[in-house]
This record gives C-alpha cells, sequence and structure tokens, in this order.
C-alpha cells in the first residue's frame, strides 16, 4: 500500500515510516525539517521536503496514489507552546486542517492522527482511555 507519513523526518514519524517500509509499504515522507533531521529520513522511502500547509507540496506528495496517512507532524515542545500558543495553533491545527482538505482532493479516506496522552491533562485513571474526557493542561 502507498502511505505518506508526516512528519517522518521526526524521531515517531522516521521509525514508524522504516517499520512500514519492513512490511513492503510504499512510503512518502512529508517533513519541513523545522524539527526532523534529513539523516533520519528512512532508505527506500520518498521524501518530499515541505510543509503539510503548502498545498502544492500535498499534491506533489498524495498525487500518486497514496491510500492512507500517519499525521505526525506536530510541533510538541510544551514550553514552547505557551510561550508561542499562535505558533502551535496555526502549525498543529491549520497544518491538520490543510492536510484534511489535501486528503478530501485525492480521494485519501484513512488517516491516523498521532496525538500525545498530553490532551487528557490528569487523568482519572489509569491506563488512559481514548473515551477520557480532554481537559489538556497546556495549549
Amino acid at each position: 500500500m502507498k502511505i505518506c507519513v508526516t512528519g517522518g523526518a521526526g524521531y515517531i514519524g522516521s521509525v514508524v515510516a522504516q517499520a512500514l517500509i519492513d512490511d513492503g509499504h510504499e512510503v512518502t515522507i512529508i517533513d519541513n525539517l523545522s524539527a526532523g533531521h534529513r539523516s533520519a529520513i528512512p532508505e527506500g522511502s520518498r521524501f518530499v521536503e515541505g510543509d503539510i500547509r503548502d498545498r502544492d507540496i500535498l499534491d506533489r506528495a498524495l498525487g500518486d496514489g497514496v491510500r492512507a496517512v500517519l499525521h505526525f507532524a506536530a510541533l510538541s515542545i510544551v514550553p514552547e507552546s505557551v510561550k508561542e500558543p499562535l505558533k502551535y495553533f496555526n502549525n498543529n491545527i491549520s497544518g491538520t486542517v490543510h492536510l484534511l482538505e489535501g486528503l478530501k482532493k485525492h480521494g485519501v479516506d484513512k488517516i491516523v492522527f498521532s496525538s500525545g496522552a498530553a490532551v487528557y491533562g490528569d487523568p482519572e485513571s489509569l491506563p488512559i482511555e481514548e473515551t477520557a474526557p480532554c481537559r489538556p493542561l497546556n495549549p
């Protein structure tokens, strides 16, 4: 299957991309390298350098038959997110909206959205279930 991994030059994205390649999938990576590293991009993947907020980049990455996306292209530094919430909103929220628009345009109907457990704040119980109420403590 052709799969696109956003943030595929980051720690989690690159590990997932390598696992997908090892399982025989064709992997396209989108990453703007603002937090990822070119050296982390798995051999055998197709790399599209750019930002998920750029429609041309999405067209280049998704336009060749991609069937699913694993989305890891979020900024995640908590202290910085408190200092610069609009930067994080622009990348994490607006970027995801642009990605979803690109998926719709290219007929991609499968997405895995990666998020940290921080969205749950101080959980009521462990392990945290996906149905737990969201009570983030930071932007």
